[in-house]
């Protein structure tokens, strides 16, 4: 869907307490609101998101596509490839005495961000020490 448009909606419905379809099309619920099947139209803002309107202007939602999502940390043995790798996340840069572990799995950017947070920043409840030395929490689609 292009950003900026305004798609209208014909058929909503919640299926559980975080996914909701509309016409068709499967969705996360990131930031709900009391009422979410009465919402009218959906729009993508220039950032990607999608915001559900109401009747109620100040009223409003956002969602998200379902995507497969995996978390990976990568640890670099090599303090000198691990700052090239921090460039630009070159994989050709990682060696068999590199270790790569699948952290976790998730249906949306925003979760996956959040889980990467809790290992990168110093409030989070995971923080590891070397991350962003020779430790890298990347996400990837698929």
């Amino acid at each position: 869907m292009a950003k900026g448009k305004k798609t209208t909606i014909k058929k909503i419905k919640k299926l559980s307490s975080d996914t909701i379809m509309i016409n068709t099309n499967v969705y996360v619920i990131l930031e709900d609101t009391a009422d979410i099947e009465t919402a009218k139209t959906m729009k993508v803002t220039s950032h990607g998101n999608r915001i559900l309107r109401f009747e109620d202007e100040k009223k409003k939602a956002r969602i998200d596509l379902i995507r497969e999502l995996t978390i990976t940390k990568y640890t670099i043995n090599d303090d000198e490839r691990a700052a090239k790798f921090k460039r630009g996340y070159d994989l050709t840069l990682l060696e068999e005495a590199d270790t790569i572990e699948t952290i976790a799995h998730t249906n949306c950017y925003t979760n996956a961000r959040a889980i990467i947070d809790s290992y990168t920043d110093k409030q989070g409840k995971n923080f590891d020490k070397r991350a962003g030395i020779n430790t890298f929490y990347l996400s990837s689609e698929g």
